[in-house]
């Protein structure tokens, strides 16, 4: 039997050439233009979004553009002169300037000459990040910055590629699961980090005045943190199987179910037994239940 469809979304959907229905003054955006009859259509399969009067398409799968104020995971690839080459799943490599992060201990000073030949203390080739895009050029190159206390280098864990449709923008995107006491940081572009909770100055706690990411340092980490790790993960990937979206409350849901179902971590890769279990029709379930109300 298939998944049960969410209620609303059919309307929303669209292909090439349907028209797209819009209250009157409506400003045609991305993925819909005007026919010679007056009426708006889509020129790319995808779902209709409304904001304020602006309307456009977005599409069911694509590569990451990049918008201003997202969070995204990237990975460095090349230092350079004064700034580093990430791969953030985008079609051009983004750019972080030395200007543009938060110096180890939270220090406040203008970058300096001797900063630039120290480029490679900070990161260096394959360290993954946490940042934030600062600019999108006209060319679709993505400056980004990383000034803030809760981006840096990102240690003691796992990273997860998606299609970025799987995030999408929401209220949090670095959370720490309380329930589950794993840490997550979930990057617009598809990107996501798993890893045990940030420990800095013996809080534990990211929420300290003195956290800053800049200062996080490899940790060794314990087998069931690794196993909740792991199941984290693993939860991740079956709700992108699923075609489900990445929240801290669906990967919640998800984990605590392949518990109740006594689910190992591994089991939850592996499509027949996630459906044997019941776990794919639960998830499923939650995610229309919580798309109605």
């Amino acid at each position: 039997p298939g998944a049960p469809e969410i209620a609303g979304l059919r309307p929303q959907l669209v292909c090439p050439g349907d028209v797209v229905v819009a209250e009157p003054g409506a400003l045609r955006g991305r993925g819909v233009v005007e026919r010679e009859d007056g009426k708006l259509v889509a020129t790319m399969c995808g779902v209709v979004e409304h904001v304020n009067k602006l309307l456009y398409v977005r599409p069911l799968k694509h590569r990451y553009a990049g918008s201003i104020g997202d969070v995204v995971v990237g990975r460095i690839v090349e230092v350079g002169t004064d700034r580093w080459a990430v791969e953030i799943g985008t079609a051009m490599l983004a750019h972080l300037h030395i200007g543009a992060i938060q110096l180890p201990g939270s220090e406040q000073r203008r970058r300096t000459d001797e900063d630039a030949l120290r480029m490679r203390e900070f990161f260096v080739e394959n360290d993954v990040i946490s940042a934030e895009v600062q600019k999108v050029h006209e060319t679709g190159e993505i400056a980004l910055q990383a000034r803030s206390t809760r981006y840096g280098k990102l240690q003691n864990g796992v990273l997860v590629t998606l299609p970025s449709v799987y995030v999408r923008r929401q209220a949090q995107h670095l959370v720490t699961l309380n329930t589950l006491g794993i840490m997550v940081i979930l990057g617009n572009n598809g990107w996501c980090w798993i890893c045990a909770p940030s420990q800095v100055a013996g809080s534990g706690r990211q929420e300290t005045l003195n956290f800053s990411q800049m200062d996080v340092r490899y940790e060794l980490v314990g087998p069931s943190v690794r196993e909740r790790i792991c199941r984290v993960r693993n939860a991740v990937l079956a709700l992108a199987a699923q075609g489900l979206e990445i929240t801290p409350e669906s990967i919640i849901f998800a984990y605590e179910e392949s518990l109740q179902r006594r689910l190992a971590a591994w089991e939850l890769l592996d499509a027949s037994r996630r459906a044997g279990a019941g776990l794919s029709e639960a998830v499923v379930g939650e995610a229309v239940s919580r798309t109605v109300n």
